[in-house]
């Protein structure tokens, strides 16, 4: 979400991409102090996720999944109601992959 993933329109950290992903990842297991097994909800595929050391903080408050009970479980909001990947650097390819509408 901090990246224009190679889109003439730069991301607005919106959160939109991300807040009904919870239908598509699931957290399956903590794996470490801050690192999590996470799974495609339709492929069943596996994969570990991080937390970036950058964003730790943020990531303990939860209050997104009062507006947004859908929302990917590593999706925050900062103190300017800008959304926020917490697992930017191990985020999984199909977030990766995703082209915003805007740049469609």
């Amino acid at each position: 979400m901090t990246e224009s993933n190679s889109c003439s329109v730069a991301c607005n950290r919106c959160g939109h991409c991300c807040s009904y992903m919870g239908d598509v990842f699931g957290i399956v297991e903590k794996t470490g102090q801050f690192e999590y097994r996470i799974q495609y909800l339709i492929t069943g595929i596996m994969q570990v996720v991080a937390i970036d050391k950058d964003k730790r903080d943020i990531f303990f408050n939860t209050s997104i999944l009062d507006k947004h009970p859908l929302a990917c479980p590593f999706l925050r909001f900062d103190n300017e109601n800008l959304a926020v990947c917490t697992v930017h650097h191990t985020r999984p390819d199909l977030c990766r992959m995703y082209l915003c509408e805007k740049c469609k």
